[in-house]
């Protein structure tokens, strides 16, 4: 057979059927790292080959649109390949060399902003990497099974819930690894309760573990269906085996559900949390805390934010979904006041101290959706300068990117997990009158398809999205509205009640209050935008204005 070139005929070609052997060449890959192969345009996906590879495949599935294979023999061999390194806990791209990886990433990332954007409307940067991207999460969730007598901890095979035993997984701590496989054994060996999904009995069902980053502090957390006999004997196995654990913890879910932890959470031994340090800054970390995985690349994640946030020491800015304060604190050196809100009551109180712990009084953390905290900080006239937010993978609430807009925020920082609802948030800011920055992509996840990304929107000028004030005829002019300008109505609210107001906001109030606007702004050409509306606070504070110049007089 000639390797070379890929001969199918037409007939071939539309009778394509699983099982089928064929040749090509990858030309590109998916979202989710596969590499693509085009027969007679139909896209066959397969794993594990990188773009440039000729290989051998078999079809495995067909789907109207698109089919997936599974590689057999790679006939021209990419330079780009590593070998060795088996794939564990999504470390799906683990074949590609380090440089391939930052390609893929950064290619990802342009080819979603495309998409959803517009073909060249944002520029992406390329991926900021890390030096070594092997043994870098300093947090694992490892899911047991027991199998025909047989224990199991590693990781699900995909897509199924069946676990796969491994012994070293290549991008987690090698500390977790080996307590991963100790733990198996003790297991084994006390014939410990584990959890079966099927008949929703018995205990265990994943061991956790963190570690700080100079390594001197482990948490070990077992999750559980049911307290089980034995775990009082367990835990003292387990805190024997290494004396860098201080922290073990219980947590108790019993439901049928795929998430993780259930709501209970009790200390076996030592302390309930671990110690970090970032950037100067000490953290305290609980079970369910969230916190980079990553601490090398967080500190390259936040000072990048910082560095785009441009925030000088009288600023007052939003941390939205802000953790245990990791950003909010960071930024907190740098600046006047920071508001940090999150929804996770337990990240709150674990923030606040350690905003206490580390003597820093400018950080306020506030508990509830940051949607919902957000207008009751506008309801109190908080004059914001800069927002970051760093929401989960399903983006920010279009409700809540709406308040920032109607605040008036010249700069909001958006650091995202999921560069697809990126883009889509993007979208709806830009209608809203912010200008796109260009995209930095950052590799917090080596040897995996996920990438975080940061980008800096900012608030265009007024007079060139929302035309607020075009000049009129001195003739039209009344003689109220010759009293004052809109840039002394903005100079007086600013002095007296410390809060800036849009001339969008005072031609509202102007029209409301019956003095003469005539037709001096326009809507934006997107039929479909929402013009900003003045709060009361806004609202009086430029009634006063208007008063104060003799424009009303009531």
């Amino acid at each position: 057979m000639d390797y070379k070139v890929a001969i199918l005929n037409e007939l071939e070609r539309n009778n394509m059927q699983k099982n089928d052997i064929l040749t090509g060449r990858v030309i590109d890959y998916t979202h989710d790292g596969l590499g693509v192969i085009k027969v007679d345009n139909f896209p066959i996906f397969i794993e594990d080959v990188i773009e440039g590879e000729f290989i051998e495949f078999k079809i495995i599935k067909l789907k109207k649109n698109l089919g997936y294979g599974k590689v057999l023999n790679i006939i021209e061999v990419s330079d780009k390949r590593v070998e060795r390194v088996p794939k564990t806990s999504g470390a799906n791209l683990v074949h590609m060399d380090y440089e391939e990886q930052l390609r893929f990433k950064t290619k990802k990332v342009q080819n979603i902003m495309n998409k959803t954007l517009g073909t060249d409307s944002v520029k992406v940067l390329p991926t900021l990497g890390m030096k070594d991207g092997y043994h870098y999460r300093n947090k694992s969730v490892i899911p047991v099974q027991k199998v025909d007598n047989e224990v199991r901890m590693g990781y699900y095979k995909p897509r199924s819930h069946d676990v796969i035993n491994i012994e070293k997984c290549f991008i987690q701590y090698d500390e977790h690894n080996k307590l991963m496989n100790y733990i198996r054994d003790i297991i084994a060996e006390m014939n410990l309760s584990i959890f079966d999904e099927k008949t929703h009995k018995g205990a265990i069902r994943h061991i956790m573990f963190r570690t700080n980053s100079n390594k001197t502090e482990i948490m070990v957390g077992i999750i559980v269906n049911e307290k089980f006999p034995g775990l009082d004997e367990f835990v003292k196995k387990i805190t024997e085996f290494d004396s860098r654990i201080v922290s073990v913890m219980l947590n108790i879910n019993n439901k049928k559900t795929n998430v993780i932890f259930g709501n209970k959470t009790e200390n076996l031994y030592g302390q309930d949390y671990i110690t970090d340090t970032l950037g100067g800054i000490e953290f305290k970390i609980s079970l369910r805390s969230f916190y980079q995985v990553n601490p090398v690349q967080t500190e390259v994640l936040y000072s990048k934010a910082l560095e785009l946030a441009k925030l000088n020491q009288d600023d007052t800015i939003i941390d939205a979904y802000c953790g245990i304060g990791t950003i909010s604190l960071f930024a907190a050196q740098k600046v006047k006041k920071v508001y940090g809100i999150e929804i996770v009551e337990a990240a709150v109180l674990d923030a606040r101290e350690n905003a206490k712990n580390n003597n820093i009084t400018n950080a306020e953390f506030l508990l509830g959706k940051s949607e919902d905290v957000i207008k009751n900080l506008i309801s109190k006239n908080v004059q914001i300068d800069a927002v970051i937010v760093d929401p989960p993978r399903k983006g920010c609430e279009e409700s809540f990117l709406r308040d920032l807009a109607a605040m008036d925020i010249e700069k909001v920082v958006y650091v995202s997990c999921n560069p697809a609802t990126l883009a889509r948030d993007m979208e709806i800011m830009r209608s809203l009158g912010y200008k796109l920055g260009a995209v930095q992509p950052v590799d917090m996840f080596p040897g995996t398809y996920h990438v975080e990304t940061i980008v800096l929107l900012s608030k265009l000028d007024s007079k060139k999205y929302i035309s607020v004030e075009l000049p009129m005829d001195d003739m039209d002019l009344t003689s109220a509205e010759s009293k004052a300008t809109y840039k002394q109505i903005q100079n007086y609210v600013l002095e007296k009640f410390g809060f800036k107001v849009s001339t969008l906001y005072i031609a509202q109030v102007k029209k409301k209050h019956g003095l003469e606007v005539r037709e001096h702004y326009n809507i934006s050409k997107n039929e479909n935008q929402k013009v900003p509306q003045c709060s009361i606070e806004k609202e009086e504070a430029i009634l006063d204005a208007l008063k104060h110049f003799k424009m009303l007089y009531y």
